[in-house]
């Protein structure tokens, strides 16, 4: 089966998939009218299957957000986004805003596939984490094999690593993590660089932006 129909097949899991109890899948938001042909909302900007950089999120958002801008990322006004073009850019990779026409270069999607409720900052639960990663990240891995998957935050980070088998200290700073050990092998073909969450929140209070930019020099060794 060639990666195209992989791809669809997981895609329909996901649009079928009913089992996390607070989160409301795509595929049954306003019967279905803003979901996408993709595993998630973030992969309709940028969705190649023979990706070498595979860029992860926590999540996409909530309900609210999804309506308003009819289930795709704005091409302005979201500080996340704006800074990872920034960032891409300083390892040599240049994409178009999200609604721009674009070459498809990497691909981008969340651990977590489904719509919460109660704006973008709403808490997530761990077992949502767990189920999307068992049930869809782990076999997208599979069928793209991306060289570098940056992982945006520590619980990314930690979530990915359980499921492909690599332990470290849950106590260990991310700063720690991303200075001092990544990144690590997650497969014979694959690498997780843990990163800090480029939002507004984790530039204001985590990691500037500068020091972002340092942390991802590291990436553009291993490219």
């Amino acid at each position: 089966m060639v990666k195209e129909d992989q791809y669809r097949k997981l895609v329909l899991e996901r649009k079928n998939c009913r089992l996390c109890k607070g989160l409301t899948n795509p595929a049954a938001f306003d019967r279905g009218r803003f979901d996408s042909d993709h595993i998630g909302p973030w992969s309709l900007w940028q969705h190649n299957l023979d990706a070498d950089i595979m860029i992860v999120g926590q999540d996409w958002g909530d309900n609210k957000f999804f309506k308003k801008w009819s289930g795709k990322d704005p091409n302005d006004g979201n500080p996340t986004n704006e800074n990872l073009l920034k960032l891409l850019e300083s390892i040599g990779v240049t994409i178009g805003k999200p609604r721009e026409k674009q070459g498809q270069k990497i691909f981008l999607t969340n651990l977590i596939l489904c719509l919460k409720k109660g704006g973008l900052q709403a808490l997530v639960s761990d077992d949502w984490f767990n189920s999307c990663t068992r049930k869809f990240f782990k076999p997208l891995v599979e069928i793209i094999r991306p060289k570098a998957i940056l992982a945006l935050g520590k619980k990314p980070t930690n979530f990915i690593s359980d499921y492909f088998g690599v332990y470290y200290s849950r106590s260990i700073p991310l700063k720690k993590l991303i200075i001092q050990y990544s990144p690590f092998k997650l497969t014979n073909q694959t690498l997780l660089f843990p990163l800090y969450h480029c939002g507004a929140g984790g530039i204001n209070r985590n990691r500037s932006f500068n020091e972002q930019m340092n942390d991802w020099k590291i990436i553009k060794r291993y490219l």
